[in-house]
């Protein structure tokens, strides 16, 4: 019986495990899920209303999204400043709201003052969301009761006990976020490297679709490591130094992973001329299984970090890894032998990496960055009318007073959703509204047809009540994974909500369609007309920053005189820039034709850009191989010199008469390389050779947009 009861018990633990604490959603999800029905049922049962119950739940969900910091004494600022704010915020709407002059000021001044307010840094970003998120729910409340104060208190409570269970809970486990966040970008590398492997065979045709692919996976990877600093940088701040060293072993975690990124972006050769050229075609594939099986480790890792389970390194990958250094020694005296061992090479450091973590991680001094403080606007900035953020707030205030004054005109009964919809929306950029609006009417539309069928087989309050609580439970497992999803599930929780405040869940779908429709046209056409920031505005910037951030990482690694600070901030601020790029190029191709000037020459250079890092990552990991050559010094310099007439070619600053000679001059580079290749000694050569290649095709491309 003993055994039985153990056995079931490991049997849950598994489980819980598997299912929870692997998944962050999961995890977060349930943490709301048990608080919104912790006061959902008892408002229910003991007071008989269901206004107080969902009221109370929805204080729950704007505090849960505007949630952010993950130290759990800045989780306590954060959430005491929310609740001031909510507060405050849903007093003014219940006092104003039937006096539309004055409600219009109101909306003004929030929706402008709270956006600026968020772009001072993380932590106001979370607040000023959820006290938006109060402003408008409070609308969709204020002719429920006659008692003004009833709703600012109900919104209060619902944050307040949302935020002692998840501020206790952090207090529990004070590093699970820090271990969230980097197990998250240890993910996104290994969907990389797992997706990369598809180029091991490949060929030109093929290679298009999964380097957009890519694109898009190393966008999430560098916005995680960011999003990691930022965390990390936070942490410290509110840490003692009692916690000093624990912080620090995530520090070098974090170190870990921008090295593995590194080694994963780099390339050694064109791969579809490896897979051309190299006549032993398994050899090629078993690169490929051996980056999936780098891959796979690479998410047993993440869960480690997850679970606090010891590491278990996969004896799969060390036989693979074995199978093609023995395949490699075969192919000693072929062209392309130094580029594929060079290339074994960068693979079996990233085996080596996963294997040998402790080892590698202890070498790793992070005690500079200690002192570090998250990053933080001057509010100066913020109101200057060239800031994105600016920007962003006047847009979002014009949307809010256009959409108030249509329900003043049409009379709109519950029309606050046409501000809800706007807020949520709304992005940074033309092309991200877009696509956001797409998203928020499609996953409404799902979650109307959904949400009628699942009512009437529900039909109860206990069956509306078992709809509200799984509904919101997979809108936030949902929301950071599949946003269409998520909308449809929020939809489907309104639903149920008016269904337990008045029976009236399914009467009122039809007009939170018309206004999100509404809304969202609004939203549209405020980004499209009003300030519109189009990419070809930004992207010649993006593109000199792109190319000056490449080139000073590629003069941190040849020229070996910067501090390993220095080369790492060189290192990462190059995969920055050219993320950046990257996406304004991918946020370009939805916007209007008319404004997509420059379009295939953009294209061309946002490609040369990125294939640039990739040589120069692929050369940064070979950093500490070999003391470079005289010969291969000197012509690292003269790339150098080129990058950077490219450089002021992109501002305006260089002398265009000199453009013409040097393309003539980098003409000859292919031939010196080669000649240099030749020699023993100059084991980089290969490498340089790629790099140079691309450095004189962006030279020629940057002559187009003069």
């Amino acid at each position: 019986m003993m055994s039985l009861i153990k056995e079931i018990k490991n049997s849950i633990i598994e489980v819980w495990i598997n299912i929870f604490w692997k998944s962050p959603n999961h995890l977060w999800a349930l943490k709301v899920s048990i608080s919104i029905a912790a006061l959902l049922v008892p408002s229910i049962l003991i007071f008989q209303d269901s206004f107080i119950a969902t009221t109370l739940a929805l204080g729950v969900v704007a505090m849960a999204l505007g949630e952010t910091d993950v130290h759990p004494r800045g989780r306590l600022k954060s959430a005491s400043i929310s609740l001031i704010l909510f507060f405050i915020t849903s007093s003014f709407v219940e006092l104003f709201f039937e006096t539309p002059v004055y409600f219009s000021l109101i909306i003004l001044c929030a929706a402008f003052s709270l956006t600026i307010a968020g772009g001072l840094n993380s932590r106001m970003q979370g607040v000023t969301f959820g006290t938006l998120l109060i402003f408008v729910y409070t609308m969709l409340g204020a002719d429920t009761t006659e008692i003004w104060i009833y709703q600012p208190i109900l919104y209060t409570i619902g944050a307040f006990a949302y935020s002692v269970v998840s501020i206790l809970l952090l207090y529990q486990k004070p590093y699970r976020l820090l271990k969230e966040q980097l197990a998250r970008g240890f993910h996104y590398l290994g969907e990389y490297i797992d997706l990369k492997a598809s180029l091991f065979p490949s060929d030109p045709q093929s290679q298009t679709p999964i380097r957009n692919q890519l694109a898009q996976k190393n966008i999430d990877l560098a916005q995680q490591i960011e999003s990691c600093k930022n965390n990390l940088y936070s942490y410290s701040q509110e840490s003692g130094e009692d916690c000093r060293s624990v912080v620090n072993e995530y520090y070098k975690k974090w170190f870990l992973l921008q090295e593995m990124q590194e080694r994963a972006i780099s390339s050694h050769e064109q791969y579809d001329l490896l897979s051309r050229e190299v006549k032993n075609i398994e050899l090629i594939e078993g690169y490929g299984q051996l980056m999936r099986e780098i891959a796979r480790a690479m998410h047993i890792y993440a869960d480690s970090l997850l679970t606090g389970q010891d590491y278990k390194h996969p004896l799969s990958l060390q036989w693979t890894l074995n199978a093609v250094q023995k395949m490699l020694e075969e192919e000693k005296g072929e062209p392309h032998y130094l580029t594929l061992s060079l290339l074994y090479r960068n693979l079996s450091g990233l085996e080596r990496n996963l294997r040998e973590e402790a080892t590698i991680i202890a070498q790793i001094d992070v005690t500079v960055f200690n002192s570090r403080k998250p990053e933080r606007n001057n509010l100066s900035a913020l109101i200057n009318p060239e800031h994105p953020r600016f920007k962003s707030a006047l847009r979002l205030t014009i949307s809010w007073l256009l959409g108030y004054l249509i329900i003043q005109l049409l009379h709109i009964d519950k029309g606050a959703w046409i501000l809800l919809t706007s807020l949520i929306v709304f992005q940074q950029t033309y092309s991200a509204t877009r696509m956001r609006l797409f998203k928020r009417v499609f996953g409404t539309l799902i979650g109307v047809i959904m949400g009628a069928t699942l009512s009437q087989l529900l039909p109860t309050i206990s069956g509306q009540i078992l709809l509200l609580i799984t509904s919101i439970y997979l809108f936030f497992y949902w929301l950071k994974k599949n946003y269409v999803v998520a909308a449809a599930f929020i939809t489907i929780y309104v639903l149920a909500s008016f269904n337990l405040n008045d029976s009236q869940g399914l009467i009122v779908m039809l007009p939170r369609i018309t206004d999100t429709l509404i809304g969202g046209i609004i939203a549209y056409l405020v980004v499209r007309f009003v300030w519109p920031d189009w990419q070809y505005k930004q992207l010649p910037k993006l593109m000199y920053n792109a190319v000056y951030k490449n080139k000073r990482y590629f003069e941190s690694i040849y020229k070996g005189s910067v501090s390993e600070e220095d080369y790492l901030h060189n290192r990462r601020t190059a995969y920055n820039a050219d993320n950046s790029l990257t996406a304004a190029w991918k946020g370009m191709r939805l916007e209007p034709r008319k404004t997509r000037v420059f379009q295939e020459s953009a294209f061309n250079l946002t490609n040369l850009n990125h294939a640039l890092l990739s040589y120069i990552s692929a050369f940064g990991v070979h950093k500490y191989t070999e003391k470079l050559t005289v010969e291969e010094q000197t012509f690292c310099e003269s790339v150098s010199y080129i990058l950077q007439f490219v450089v002021d070619l992109m501002k305006g600053d260089a002398d265009i008469s000199q453009l013409n000679g040097l393309i003539t001059s980098t003409a000859y580079w292919d031939e010196e390389l080669e000649k240099m290749q030749m020699k023993h000694e100059n084991k980089r050569a290969a490498l340089i050779y790629n790099i140079a290649h691309v450095t004189r095709q962006l030279l020629i491309e940057s002559k187009e947009i003069v």
